[in-house]
């Protein structure tokens, strides 16, 4: 049977790319380029850092293998939470899993099978930026094809042990704590973990690295780190493996590549030994839904409290109440809250430690500035605006029989996303401004091209996500991920790129203005043509994505 899951899978992995439509597969390709040229930009960046460090004097020959070994570890670390968050979903949460259930499948073979994909999807990101780095230390080292062979068989029982920790940990939870809750609870904690992960690497400062000055304390420091690193963790048997079979010590490459294969041998057969009774009872807890204990009537809502002024009436009302209560009730939503602060206390972090004095140049940062805060707000976007629609799912025929209107639906979720999106940008911009002492002007135009970038982003989110709505995916993540998504980040890219060129004149007059000559006068015929192009711009993208969105929603049947 493990063979027909197998073929499942290919299957419809193979019908997926054979009914694609051509828009989708230009767009996948389109994408698959880009994933290309950063992961050559990765391989270039590797390079040119082990190879200075192999350069230095002493203990140069042991840095490269150090930070291998770290690497090894950070990942392996990485997979298992990752493994952590799968597992919670593919194996108890996942949409086939009733039917596998009821079809003549073990348990034990249906858990090895779920086992399985838990691992790919948990690790083969991760493995994918470890690539272009064994590539670059292959490089430098002067290793041969062999040496990256050995590299991606190695990676197999490497990405299943890490996996493994995540899967295990997600049963021995599900077992004591069969419900729903654990699932949320464990969504909280390990986005709390990996906000908290990504403060601290930027805290640190990882720029002093590039220091000729600083390099040296920081190679004195490692020098003293020659004891193994984790040695009975797989990351240490991984590194130990590499480092014996390009040294000719085979005799350390192959004990360490049978302990590997030992270990995720004895674990995974642990593993699959144990599910017919520990996973049993997990997922059987977590088809429970939540208990309350006494009914509660209606407390006194906000959206009451607008509706008595008059502000709201009943259907808006309704839509709001029930936006709100989907976002509370959901962790997915209101746990990776503490991303964005993480996201917003980094991006102004950086701009405060950016070693700039001089007036016109803050400025000039200052206006560029608003690409990069146009660049968090559109990513907060999809991940919040552009899934609005999708995440209707099966309730959509829901509002499609309700007595509103589709256009209504759609603005009422334009204001609710609109208003907090606007905030984010307003703050980055604003702060950014006061840090760099930018100056009147700039910080005026900045503030106010930021406002009207994340209404239209959210526009472009709402109408867009409703143009590319999938209503069938169970993760979110898939929606972001998703060619549409891809669309919906192409389509901010290319609008900033524009409002930036035609806001250039009005920047480049005032900049002659205050640092040159105040002789320089304005083209008020240049103005008036930017203000124009500004105008039909916002208009224009605006009007097209909302109606490309209104369109498939109203085309769409349920």
């Amino acid at each position: 049977m493990t063979f027909v899951l197998l073929k499942r899978r290919l299957t419809s992995a193979f019908n997926s790319i054979v009914g694609m439509k051509k828009w989708e597969f230009m767009v996948r390709f389109v994408f698959s380029i880009g994933g290309l040229l950063i992961l050559a930009g990765l391989y270039f960046w590797f390079y040119r850092v082990l190879k200075y460090l192999d350069s230095v004097s002493i203990i140069g020959q042991m840095l490269p293998w150090k930070l291998t070994s770290m690497a090894f570890l950070i990942t392996f670390v990485m997979v298992a939470v990752s493994g952590l968050i799968t597992a919670m979903t593919t194996l108890y949460y996942s949409s086939d899993l009733r039917f596998l259930f009821s079809s003549p499948v073990s348990v034990r073979t249906l858990f090895f099978d779920k086992t399985v994909e838990t691992a790919l999807y948990a690790s083969w990101t991760l493995v994918l930026v470890l690539v272009p780095y064994m590539l670059a230390l292959g490089r430098v080292k002067h290793a041969t094809m062999l040496f990256y062979v050995y590299f991606f068989v190695l990676m197999i029982p490497f990405v299943l042990l890490g996996a493994a920790s995540g899967i295990l940990l997600s049963m021995i939870l599900m077992y004591f704590f069969p419900t729903s809750r654990t699932r949320d609870s464990v969504w909280v904690i390990c986005t709390l973990a990996l906000t908290l992960v990504y403060m601290l690497l930027r805290f640190v400062k990882p720029e002093k690295l590039v220091r000729p000055d600083t390099l040296e304390v920081v190679a004195h420091y490692l020098a003293f780190l020659q004891a193994p690193t984790a040695p009975y963790l797989p990351s240490w048997w991984v590194s130990r493996g590499m480092y014996g079979f390009l040294y000719g010590q085979y005799d350390v490459f192959l004990w360490y590549s049978f302990l590997l294969f030992a270990t995720v041998a004895g674990v995974y057969g642990l593993l699959i030994y144990v599910s017919k009774w520990v996973y049993m009872k997990g997922f059987s807890g977590a088809q429970e839904g939540r208990r309350i204990g006494k009914d509660k009537n209606n407390p006194e809502t906000t959206e009451r409290k607008l509706i008595g002024k008059g502000w709201l009436d009943n259907l808006e009302w309704t839509l709001f109440w029930k936006d709100r209560l989907l976002f509370v009730r959901d962790v997915r939503y209101w746990s990776q809250l503490a991303l964005i602060l993480a996201i917003m206390a980094v991006y102004l972090f950086s701009i405060r430690q950016m070693p700039v004095e001089s007036m016109p140049m803050q400025s000039v940062i200052a206006f560029f500035n608003i690409a990069v805060a146009a660049f968090v707000v559109a990513s907060i976007g999809l991940r919040f605006v552009f899934p609005a629609i999708s995440m209707e799912g099966g309730s959509l025929w829901l509002l499609k029989g309700a007595p509103i209107d589709i256009t209504r639906i759609m603005k009422e979720k334009l204001l609710l996303l609109s208003v907090p999106s606007v905030l984010v940008g307003t703050i980055l911009v604003s702060w950014s401004n006061t840090i760099l002492r930018a100056d009147t002007f700039i910080s005026i135009l900045s503030v106010g091209t930021i406002i009207v970038t994340s209404i239209v982003f959210c526009v472009m989110g709402i109408g867009l996500g409703a143009f590319f709505a999938r209503y069938n995916l169970e993760n979110i993540h898939q929606i972001e991920s998703s060619a549409g998504g891809f669309v919906y980040m192409a389509c901010c890219f290319g609008y900033i790129a524009f409002i930036l060129a035609i806001e250039a004149y009005a920047v480049r007059t005032h900049f002659y203005r205050t640092f040159i000559s105040e002789r320089v006068g304005w083209d008020w015929r240049w103005l008036a043509i930017s203000l124009i192009a500004y105008i039909a711009l916002n208009a224009a993208v605006g009007i097209i994505s909302w109606k490309l969105g209104t369109r498939a929603l109203e085309k769409h049947e349920v």
